[in-house]
């Protein structure tokens, strides 16, 4: 996550999508709670199989801002993920980033859900 939101910092990349593919050594990711409004956080060690990994970022607070769902797969083949969370360590990745540049990606908090939501 930080890799991306640094590229899109260094770039002046202000909104855009992306895919990936690869492997992590560590993931870290969060399932949200609709109850509570809060983030369950979960850590896996060891080495896991991208199967699907999307997201997309925009600006919240002057900054980039990445959202990304993952889906990982272990030895085998069990499937889980969530939301990306800073923590997972990528071995070998690649990503397919393409930049969004008619419309104005930025987020607010939305106070309902408590979730930084693209305000359009």
């Amino acid at each position: 996550m930080g890799s991306l939101e640094k590229l899109a910092a260094d770039s002046g990349v202000a909104g855009g999508v992306f895919t990936a593919i690869g492997t992590v050594s560590k993931a870290a990711f969060a399932y949200y709670d609709q109850a509570s409004h809060k983030y369950m956080n979960i850590v896996k060690e060891g080495g896991f199989e991208i199967i699907s990994c999307t997201g997309n970022f925009g600006v919240l607070k002057g900054r980039p801002r990445i959202h990304c769902h993952l889906a990982l797969a272990d030895r085998n083949g069990h499937v889980f993920g969530g939301h990306l969370l800073p923590g997972t360590e990528v071995f070998v990745g690649e990503v397919h980033l393409t930049e969004v540049k008619d419309v104005k990606l930025k987020r607010k908090v939305d106070p309902e859900t408590g979730l930084a939501m693209f305000d359009f």
